[in-house]
């Protein structure tokens, strides 16, 4: 028996009443369960636990040697107040967590990693006003702790910025790899910024549009195999337009 705290990232339904849970844990990393019976009936009905981003406690039969984990008991850990029901929050968690499920891979302890994503989900849940740039300042923040967050040279002889170095350059060698001078300069004005002054941030729909495709398009570089991200669209609408 194995006892962990777990991050709820991607839910599938199998059969009539189970679900697989992808999570982000404490104590293994990515790992995947199979929770049982969570859709029995409706008075029985526990799935809604199961929400992007919702921080469960785990009680599992754990086997080295299987690629599902059968869950014998699962609770709530901690509440989440206020992202269950803001619209907007609850949308940055649905990109939130796919993101972490596209890019976090490893079936291993990383104290400071799962360290960092509590704390982020609780920030997020404690605001008093949702903030739209709150996803996007998030991939940045989440980009330290996969060993590929940009070096901000901007202005150091450089205006460029180079998604498959991740640093300014003079001068554009490759367009496609990298942005032009206006979306250089977003970027160097988003990397300014942190979590506390979220709110004081003057940027539109279209300034977070074209920051989050290119954020995007900088993680693919960055991690193999990344796939795309299906609730961008649904991002892009709600706060882009």
């Amino acid at each position: 028996m194995r006892k962990t705290r777990g991050i709820v990232l991607h839910t599938t339904r199998y059969g009539e009443s189970s679900l697989v849970v992808h999570c982000y844990t404490e104590q293994s990393g990515r790992q995947t369960y199979m929770v049982k019976g969570v859709r029995k009936s409706r008075k029985q009905n526990r799935s809604n636990l199961f929400q992007p981003l919702f921080i469960l406690d785990f009680e599992v039969y754990h086997k080295n040697s299987a690629g599902i984990q059968l869950v014998k008991e699962v609770n709530r850990a901690m509440p989440l107040n206020s992202m269950p029901f803001d619209i907007t929050k609850s949308t940055q968690a649905i990109f939130m967590a796919e993101v972490l499920y596209r890019v976090v891979k490893e079936e291993e302890s990383n104290p400071m990693q799962a360290h960092f994503l509590i704390n982020t989900i609780q920030y997020l849940d404690a605001l008093e006003e949702s903030s739209p740039d709150f996803h996007i300042l998030f991939m940045f923040q989440l980009s330290k702790h996969l060993g590929f967050y940009p070096q901000n040279n901007y202005g150091d002889g450089g205006i460029f910025f180079n998604l498959a170095s991740g640093r300014y350059k003079s001068h554009i060698d490759d367009p496609e790899v990298q942005l032009n001078e206006a979306d250089s300069r977003l970027w160097n004005s988003y990397m300014a910024l942190d979590f506390q002054p979220i709110k004081e941030t003057e940027f539109n729909g279209s300034h977070r549009k074209t920051m989050l495709n290119n954020l995007v398009r900088y993680f693919k570089f960055h991690v193999e195999g990344m796939g795309d991200i299906r609730s961008l669209e649904v991002l892009h609408t709600f706060f882009h337009n």
